[in-house]
């Protein structure tokens, strides 16, 4: 059941304007396909570490190695047997609007021991309420939930089998997709917001995905930027909607935000108490770069500057070193800031060198802007 091109999966996304849509995964298999969104803003370790697995194709040729009538189909072990994983377990994870009260519910299977989950995930095929605080759900079927009761309707070798419930002719993943755009980061991280009259705040949806085209919207009125950074001027006091919307030609990922302009602006969200990210110096640049930043009030503890590659993992961590006062002329920076630079000599935290790519930037702390470089090799 294909509908990558449906306009109800638009809708169906547009429904769910918040800072942070949701992914949508696709599976294909050898009785059809389902598609899962995926609830990285509520389950986000679990979430993430599903889409980490799946953009490295670990799902890939695997089978449905337990399917229960009436209960569940579950999949993620390389050796079919119920006993393999990935290597790693992660941490237990709940929600408590996450919960399994219908069919067609995601979640992370694991041993009787707690922090168990690593790989495998089930699906379930009837309301298993409970499941409910003992097993991490984290997506919901939303459309190919008849390829999914098949699937569970697959004979199998019962209770007593070894492995039990492993079916007669098994089901094959061809390939678990993630089909929506994929974002790392979202700036502002709050959807509501507050600002000034004349006051620029800066927005940014920053994606590991390439060949992407970014819209942006403010009251509905198209704006001119087309890259993953806007800056807006408000002009006059009221309510603002400011809407990005990520394309990938077959699916739109939304980030809102409300911005309420008046006479005062809100601290998180003034520009002025934002770090002013200097474009790095050489870029391109081999193999060593500087990254300079203005910023105003007193850094927090521990500031660092955070490099990632276009996975969205982050690769580096820069501490920053503070450098002398300075007047604000530097290509419009604040008066009265300060100056801080770090230099990165294209090597990981390992102390390898990574390899050529577009890499950004930003410093660890919250709203920080985010820049982009490029490493040629």
């Amino acid at each position: 059941m294909k509908i990558r091109h449906s306009m109800l999966v638009i809708i169906f996304l547009l429904s769910f304007y918040t800072a942070s849509a949701q992914s949508i995964a696709e599976w294909h298999t050898t009785l059809g396909e389902f598609q899962v969104m995926l609830r990285e803003d509520l389950m986000p370790i679990t979430t993430n570490n599903f889409i980490s697995l799946t953009n490295s194709n670990f799902y890939d040729g695997l089978i449905f190695h337990r399917v229960v009538v009436d209960f569940v189909i579950q999949d993620g072990d390389p050796t079919g047997t119920g006993t393999g994983g990935p290597g790693y377990t992660i941490p237990d994870e709940y929600h408590p609007e996450m919960l399994f009260e219908e069919e067609g519910v995601l979640g992370m299977a694991k041993t009787s021991q707690p922090n168990s989950a690593g790989s495998q995930y089930f699906i379930t095929l009837a309301p298993t309420p409970w499941l409910n605080g003992n097993y991490a759900a984290f997506g919901n079927v939303i459309a190919g939930m008849d390829v999914v009761q098949t699937i569970g309707d697959v004979p199998t070798n019962g209770p007593n089998g070894n492995p039990p419930y492993y079916p007669d002719d098994p089901v094959y993943i061809d390939s678990i997709r993630i089909v929506t755009p994929q974002l790392f980061g979202i700036t502002p991280e709050e959807d509501s917001l507050s600002a000034a009259v004349g006051e620029m705040l800066m927005f940014a949806v920053l994606s590991n995905d390439p060949g992407l085209t970014y819209s942006w919207y403010v009251n509905e009125v198209l704006q001119a930027e087309t890259g993953f950074i806007l800056f807006y001027t408000f002009p006059a006091a009221g309510s603002y909607v400011v809407r990005s919307i990520v394309s990938n030609g077959a699916y739109e990922y939304p980030t809102c935000w409300y911005v309420e302009v008046g006479g005062t602006a809100s601290e998180n969200s003034n520009l002025s108490s934002l770090p002013f990210l200097l474009q790095n110096s050489p870029n391109p640049f081999n193999p060593v770069t500087t990254i300079s930043f203005a910023y105003t009030p007193d850094l927090p503890e521990n500031p660092a500057i955070q490099i990632y590659n276009l996975q969205g993992r982050q690769v580096k961590i820069l501490p920053v070193t503070p450098s002398p006062r300075f007047s604000g002329s530097n290509e419009g920076s604040p008066a009265g800031s300060i100056m801080h630079s770090v230099i990165w000599d294209g090597t990981d935290d390992k102390g390898q060198p990574v390899t050529s790519g577009i890499y950004f930037y930003r410093l660890n702390i919250r709203n920080s802007p985010t820049g982009k470089m490029i490493l040629l090799k």
